[in-house]
C-alpha cells in the first residue's frame, strides 16, 4: 500500500512537470510551486512508509520473543509432566501403565498444536497462548489427579 501511494506520488509529480513544460512561460512559477508541494508530499510519505516499517519489525521482534517465551514456558511444563508420567508408570500396575501411555499421547497432541506456533500473527497470539495454557494446564491437573 504504502509503495502504491509512493509511487503514485512519483508518477503525479512526473506529470506535473511534464505539463508544467507546456504551459507558458507566465505559469512556470506556478508549475514550480506545485511540483514543490508535491516533492514535499512525496518526502513526507516516505517519512511515513519508513515509520511504519520501523513499527513493524518492532511488531515483528515482539512476536519472536513472546513465541520465544512461551516455548521456554512449554519446555519447562514438558519436563514436570515427564517425571510426573514416569512416577505414574513406574506404579508398575496395568492400569498405571495404560493412563501414562494416555497421558503421553496427549502430551505429543499438545506439542504438535505448540508446533504450529510459527503460523501464528500478532492478532491471534493471545488466543493461541490462552488456548495453549489451557490444554497444557488440564493435561497437568489430570496427570496429578492420576498420581
Amino acid at each position: 500500500m504504502f509503495r502504491t501511494a509512493f509511487w503514485t506520488a512519483l508518477v503525479s509529480v512526473s506529470l506535473l512537470s511534464a505539463s508544467a513544460c507546456k504551459k507558458k512561460e507566465g505559469d512556470t512559477e506556478s508549475a514550480r510551486k506545485e511540483l514543490k508541494k508535491s516533492q514535499e508530499e512525496v518526502r513526507d510519505q516516505q517519512k511515513d512508509v519508513r515509520e511504519e516499517n520501523k513499527d513493524l519489525a518492532n511488531a515483528k521482534k515482539d512476536l519472536a520473543q513472546a513465541r520465544a517465551d512461551l516455548q521456554k514456558a512449554v519446555d519447562e511444563r514438558i519436563a514436570k509432566l515427564n517425571a510426573k508420567i514416569d512416577q505414574l508408570d513406574a506404579k508398575g500396575d496395568a492400569k498405571s501403565k495404560e493412563m501414562a501411555a494416555q497421558f503421553r499421547m496427549r502430551r505429543d497432541e499438545a506439542k504438535a498444536k505448540m508446533s504450529h506456533m510459527s503460523d501464528r500473527t500478532e492478532a491471534n497470539w493471545d488466543s493461541f497462548k490462552s488456548d495453549m495454557s489451557t490444554s497444557w494446564d488440564q493435561l497437568e491437573k489430570d496427570v496429578d489427579a492420576a498420581l
